[in-house]
């Protein structure tokens, strides 16, 4: 009898369990982060905890007289799952943490294929702050370009030109970002081809290739990702409005809950930008303006019952409804302003003002004011108004109610106080000045306090409304926002005259843009079919979305905000001749050759040998295979296509890795195809529904069932929000695969999707076109 522990939790280890039981001799103990249902049936005894608990996870295999373990997703592999195991005398397949930098550490992998003359690498080098300029020298000669930082992300993955950032310039910017963080960044250049997976199993000395995979990793049928809107769409950080290319993963973007009826920010949890080319809806009256791809999500309010909101894929939209333009804001009031304290003025002592007195101060200095420092250390504060002016004596009692003295001379306060002036000149000149976080993000009350005082200073009450003018587009966008919170909408307008009239002293001078925006009482806008705001569009560009829990973000176009909709792998294939449609026996070769050849060099270079499981992303390009990357693991969902397909004993297969007599065995896989879809909850992966049943009606025979995201209760199985059960089909061909596929994914029941293209000849088609059109 042979006890397995086997760590990890997801579908991956559903079906590796499954495969490790096909002999009746091996007892099974699993330790996961969480409890899956299928691998629970499987095993002798679980237990469940973090997988950074080494200790817990040596514990519960010395209590069980573990003989090996199999170590299934990353995660304890870059914890160093392996070696805390080793160290307890207990056999592990799976890589050390050292060699596991084959997938941690990205300059490692390149630079051990470039050092010991290995065939795969792209065109690439690995730069560090030391050596920048370099890098910029590098980055042009390229086309396209990869950066990728090195080591474990950290929030900062892989980008690629073309889907997360357009130009070189972005591309630099997003170097100088990583290397805040990174020792080190590679830029690659940009491969383009079909991509496919190669995993491997090795005891460091023989490598055996299982059948290669192709994996669909967008939510929608044909490749589609999620819905999106057009590039030149902004969304609202925390920090200020943003392209989606400009996004990080650190920003917090406003979102929308639609159960409380509130905005606030949140950090999205993926952010996405690619290319696209086709249809989309345009949705543009006088207060909004939206250019959407047509399976968009759109949050709408109805006309008649007013209190009944739904939501709509943009190609579908009907009838006359509302679009949202703000909500409600629960920002939080201060009691006091502190005037920051600089060291050079140690002889001043700290200065408290009331917030609400604060707030209405730095607004008449936005709209009119500036502050300069002379060479003597004198500071100077001005606030600029005539004495002509009916909104002379509001400027006058705001000022009063500062606890510093002014002047008034030539049409302009002025207050002496270098502790002032050195904080007030962070805001820049005229056209630099922006509003505060801390004002921005203050209660309703305060942020009208300040709209009425900026008002006051930027012009008039203009018939009868608050209209905002400045040369500062950060002024503007700030008080949009700030508008916004009120539970009011506006709309940006600019001044682009070139030549402008001095109101006061009537000189013609040059002149900057101006930005206006007027506060209209209203958080909604009627969007009519009727009136033709709706229109059809052809579209060549990018496209960009975040993924956040609610589903709904703040967006704006052409200066007009709205409240608006927002998605891993949702499939893979194999094939019964244990190649891909588009690959050849000599592209498979390749792969595997240049697998064989990194184990080696790993060993060569360290003095261990890798024992597990190389899983190589490959592509096929117009210049042979190349690498993209490796993993220290089965993929997920690759396993589910392979592992079923296993004849040898998996224990076995393991023991002989364990041992280094893995070229002693022979290693079969069934000539059958593969087709594995996921199904997922609905709205995944942007808003997807959580704790909702899903029921699973009797399968086909020759599928099977693998359980991801879902949570086993008394009535049933409940889905957690991510993917949550794999299904596979098997059959002699790709066709037959994929009707059983299909035939087992429609038996869930409930609020869930799927796609429906995966392993069809539909697709599969289309990437053999695409393949010809790269290899000429």
């Amino acid at each position: 009898m042979t006890n397995i522990l086997l760590i990890g939790h997801g579908a991956r280890e559903h079906v590796i369990a499954e495969t490790f039981r096909k002999n009746k001799d091996a007892k099974l103990y699993s330790f996961m982060k969480s409890k899956n249902p299928g691998i629970s049936l499987l095993s002798k005894s679980i237990e469940l905890g973090s997988y950074s608990d080494l200790e817990k996870i040596k514990k519960f295999a010395s209590e069980n007289e573990i003989d090996f373990a199999f170590i299934g997703p990353e995660e304890p592999l870059s914890f160093g799952a392996v070696d805390a195991l080793e160290h307890e005398g207990i056999n592990a397949v799976g890589p050390t943490k050292l060699m596991a930098r084959l997938e941690t550490s990205k300059s490692f992998t390149r630079e051990l294929l470039q050092k010991y003359n290995i065939d795969g690498n792209p065109n690439f080098k690995v730069f560090s702050k030391n050596n920048f300029d370099e890098l910029k020298y590098f980055m042009n000669e390229l086309e396209e370009v990869v950066v990728k930082p090195d080591g474990l992300t950290g929030g900062k993955g892989v980008k690629v030109q073309g889907d997360h950032f357009n130009t070189k310039k972005e591309a630099l910017d997003y170097c100088k970002e990583v290397l805040e963080t990174h020792p080190a960044v590679i830029i690659e250049e940009k491969l383009g081809g079909e991509e496919f997976s190669l995993q491997c199993l090795t005891d460091g000395k023989t490598v055996i290739a299982t059948p290669p995979v192709q994996d669909h990793k967008r939510a929608f049928d044909d490749d589609k990702g999620p819905n999106c809107y057009s590039e030149d769409t902004e969304i609202l950080t925390k920090e200020r409005w943003k392209k989606f290319s400009d996004l990080k993963k650190e920003d917090k973007v406003m979102i929308y809950d639609p159960k409380w009826k509130i905005i606030q920010f949140q950090k999205p949890e993926k952010i996405y930008w690619m290319r696209y080319k086709g249809g989309m809806v345009s949705f543009k009256n006088r207060d909004i303006d939206l250019l959407v791809t047509p399976n968009h999500r759109m949050l709408l309010q109805r006309r008649k019952r007013k209190k009944e909101f739904f939501v709509m894929e943009a190609k579908n939209y009907k009838g006359e409804n509302y679009i949202l333009q703000s909500a409600k804001w629960n920002g939080k009031p201060k009691k006091y302003f502190r005037l920051p304290l600089y060291k050079k003025h140690f002889n001043f002592k700290s200065i408290r003002v009331e917030f609400k007195k604060w707030v209405k101060f730095l607004a008449l200095y936005l709209a009119e004011g500036y502050a300069s420092i002379d060479k003597n250390g004198g500071g100077r504060v001005y606030i600029c108004q005539s004495q002509r002016s009916k909104h002379f004596s509001a400027f006058k009692n705001i000022l009063k109610a500062m606890p510093f003295k002014f002047t008034y001379e030539k049409n302009k306060f002025r207050i002496n106080s270098i502790q002032l002036a050195t904080y007030l000149k962070e805001f820049g000149l005229s056209l630099e000045k922006y509003v505060p976080e801390y004002v921005k993000n203050s209660d309703k009350k305060t942020i009208l306090d300040f709209l009425k005082a900026f008002c006051l200073g930027d012009g008039d009450v203009h018939y009868g409304r608050m209209r905002f003018h400045s040369g500062s587009k950060q002024i503007i966008d700030d008080i949009q926002e700030m508008i916004l919170k009120i539970g009011c909408t506006g709309v940006i307008c600019t001044d682009k005259r070139k030549k402008m009239a001095n109101p006061i002293n009537k000189k013609v001078y040059k002149a900057n843009p101006v930005y206006s925006i007027e506060i209209k009482p209203k958080n909604k806008t009627a969007i009519r079919k009727s009136l033709k705001h709706i229109n059809r569009k052809l579209y060549n560009g990018y496209v960009g979305c975040v993924t956040v829990p609610t589903g709904f973000v703040v967006i704006r176009r052409n200066g007009r905000v709205a409240i608006c909709g927002n998605t891993g792998g949702m499939g893979s294939y194999s094939c019964e001749n244990h190649l891909l449609p588009f690959l050849k026996k000599e592209h498979v070769g390749k792969a595997l050759e240049i697998t064989k050849k990194v184990a080696k060099a790993i060993n060569e270079e360290t003095g261990l040998y890798y024992k597990g499981v190389m899983y190589g992303g490959f592509i096929l390009t117009k210049n042979g295979v190349k690498l993209i990357e490796y993993n220290a693991r089965f993929g997920d969902p690759e396993a589910m296509n392979v592992l079923p397909l296993l004849k040898t004993d998996l224990a076995g297969i393991c023991q002989a890795i364990i041992t280094q007599e893995l070229g002693r065995i022979k290693v079969e896989f069934e000539k059958k195809s593969t087709v594995c879809k996921y199904v997922v909850p609905n709205g995944y992966p942007d808003n997807p529904v959580k704790n909702e049943k899903v029921e699973i009606q009797k399968i086909p025979e020759k599928a099977r069932m693998y359980y991801a995201s879902v949570k086993q209760k008394e009535d049933g199985l409940y889905m957690t929000g991510s993917r949550a059960i794999a299904f596979l089909g098997i059959g002699d061909n790709l066709e037959e695969a994929e009707e059983i596929a299909e035939e087992a994914v429609s038996c869930a029941k409930g609020k869930v999707f799927y796609r429906k293209d995966i392993g069809t000849k539909a697709l599969i088609g289309k990437r053999v076109e695409h393949i010809k059109r790269v290899l000429g």
